[in-house]
């Protein structure tokens, strides 16, 4: 996409540790470059593969104009084939979730392998090349049960994460979860306003007294840090691991999908994220009990993951527009919690459905400020810090 005056004004005119200008929110044109500059390069957390625990178990995921089979192959493994037939262009899976021997396209019947293989093009003849005419592969990674798909060229590793963050997840034991609940709210603002908002809780005090309760994080970080140590001297008779990664820390080195991961002391009298403190879904993984902490994990830029002892939540940023978004959450518990016996459906995703109905509307209105003629950006609080993190990223990669 060539460069346009408008376009090469935002960006030399952006100030550092500054809001974005207004057309970095309200451009259509911005929009499509932060698809292809951004979102689609970034991995997106599409689900649990234990959804998909049986060969030709499969799930399709949709982003934007894109649609994905996520399918577990023969072989046991998990494969991300692009939802478009070879010969036309259909979809050839029309329904969201399913158990398949193979896959056949609705329009024309060609047929494909649980890996994509084209097995048969109806009354195409001998001489058509089939092992050219398969479904087109798509970047898919699974890390602690979690599937992600990117739609990059050449996506980032998972490798200095792995290496790093295996130690410190494992006694979470999140492959071992599913999903207790998922829902949408539409947010009438751009994406990035999205993630602006959650990556930074200078807002938590005045927008979120349930939060608040909860969350010590609300404060500055010299207030904060008592609760912190006071919960590490906790954290390991609980089976939380002390190796914590710095959360503000440098981007990851080119290569590497950017991971950050960080505990957090909840106030002591809160074992989890609920109205009253008490938990509300039965332990995760080997932990012993409760540590009255969260971590904060990041896989890329637009997915963070918040993990307290019983339960987890994942957010999920979802660009419609360019002043249309979706906030999607998705709390996970253990995997063998029935609900009615094990946890309440309203109890356990209080916390975060209150919280997220309260950021939609500061975010909507937010965005109307953005829009009016006389915004324009002002400076950042030492508290956005994580914010500020992420639009210097943002910078980098349209710059790019």
């Amino acid at each position: 996409m060539a460069q346009t005056p408008l376009f090469n004004d935002l960006l030399t005119s952006h100030q550092s540790g500054h809001a974005l200008a207004q057309g970095f929110y309200a451009s259509a044109e911005v929009f499509e470059r932060d698809m292809e500059a951004v979102v689609m390069q970034e991995w997106h957390f599409a689900g649990l593969a234990n959804e998909i625990a049986e060969a030709g178990a499969y799930m399709v995921f949709e982003l934007l104009k894109e649609s994905v089979i996520i399918v577990r192959g023969k072989d046991g493994n998990i494969r991300a084939l692009a939802n478009v037939c070879r010969h036309r262009g259909s979809r050839v899976c029309l329904e969201h979730r399913g158990t398949v021997s193979r896959f056949v396209c609705p329009y024309h019947a060609w047929t494909y392998d649980l890996d994509g293989g084209l097995l048969n093009a109806r009354m195409m003849g001998k001489d058509l090349d089939r092992s050219a005419l398969g479904l087109k592969p798509v970047a898919c990674d699974v890390f602690h049960g979690m599937i992600f798909v990117s739609f990059a060229d050449a996506p980032t590793s998972f490798a200095d994460m792995r290496a790093e963050l295996d130690e410190p997840l494992a006694n979470f034991g999140l492959a071992h979860t599913k999903i207790a609940h998922r829902t949408r709210y539409p947010v009438q603002a751009n994406w990035k306003l999205l993630v602006e908002n959650y990556n930074e809780c200078y807002h938590c005090g005045p927008a979120h007294p349930e939060f608040k309760l909860t969350h010590p994080t609300h404060m500055s970080a010299d207030k904060v840090e008592p609760f912190n140590d006071a919960m590490l001297a906790r954290a390991a008779a609980q089976g939380v691991s002390t190796a914590f990664i710095d959360r503000v820390g440098p981007f990851c080195p080119a290569g590497s999908v950017d991971y950050t991961y960080s505990r957090h002391s909840l106030y002591e009298a809160y074992d989890t994220g609920s109205k009253d403190g008490k938990p509300v879904a039965p332990l995760l993984g080997a932990l012993k009990g409760y540590d009255q902490g969260a971590s904060d994990l990041y896989v890329g830029m637009l997915n963070p993951i918040l993990i307290y002892n019983d339960y987890a939540v994942i957010y999920r940023f979802v660009p419609v527009d360019h002043q249309t978004s979706i906030q999607e959450i998705i709390w996970l518990v253990h995997e063998e919690a029935e609900e009615g016996r094990d946890y309440d459906l309203e109890h356990l995703c209080w916390l975060w459905d209150v919280t997220t109905k309260a950021d939609k509307h500061i975010i909507e209105k937010n965005q109307e400020g953005v829009n009016s003629r006389y915004y324009q950006p002002g400076p950042l609080a030492e508290m956005e810090f994580y914010t500020q993190r992420f639009l210097d990223y943002y910078i980098a990669r349209l710059s790019a």
